[in-house]
């Protein structure tokens, strides 16, 4: 009982006592992420905080990263959830350079890296967003859930022009079965008893 009695005192001083000095070090920390010992449990815990106020941070040094950054796909990830939880239609403020640096993880990578990319850019509605998300689906060698961030991008924020997209992805015989029965789950969602 020692012990959770310690735990409740360090949360309290944290949490109640000092929360503006937990935040201010909490965005230094984004800032310098290569003083980070476990990116994964740093960006679980600003999911666990919910607080909107990182955002801004983390999208500045995602802008800047390098593609090998080891914090870069734990970032994206903390950023994505971030937004999540925010109002649907809300979308971020773009920072210098995030737009092509999300272009060229997502159109130039696969696997985890592209699908958080994907992730991210569904929040933002442009031109060049849409671009990005269409050049991906034209893809067929990456994995599913990066072409199921790219059509939730696109049915986000242009729901009836892209509804077509998707009832084509769905029938198409030659995409992952996995992400055509999403497409068919999103068409019927959007337009209850439609059938692709």
């Amino acid at each position: 009982m020692t012990d959770i009695k310690k735990k409740l005192d360090i949360l309290y001083d944290l949490l109640v006592d000092n929360p503006e000095a937990l935040k201010t070090e909490l965005q230094e920390l984004i800032e310098q992420p290569d003083q980070i010992d476990d990116s994964n449990k740093f960006a679980s815990l600003l999911v666990e905080l919910n607080n909107p106020v990182y955002i801004d941070s983390l999208l500045k040094k995602i802008s800047v990263a390098s593609k090998g950054a080891p914090w870069l796909c734990d970032f994206l990830y903390a950023t994505t959830n971030l937004l999540d939880e925010g109002s649907e239609n809300d979308e971020f403020v773009c920072p210098d350079g995030l737009l092509s640096k999300l272009e060229e993880l997502i159109l130039n990578s696969i696997g985890e890296l592209s699908w958080k990319a994907a992730g991210l850019l569904k929040f933002y509605d442009s031109d060049l967003a849409e671009q990005i998300q269409l050049k991906k689906l034209e893809g067929r060698d990456d994995f599913f859930l990066t072409y199921v961030e790219c059509v939730d991008g696109l049915v986000r924020f242009h729901e009836e022009k892209y509804k077509g997209l998707i009832k084509q992805i769905a029938a198409d015989e030659t995409r992952d079965t996995k992400l055509r029965e999403y497409c068919d789950e999103l068409i019927q969602s959007l337009s209850p008893g439609a059938k692709p």
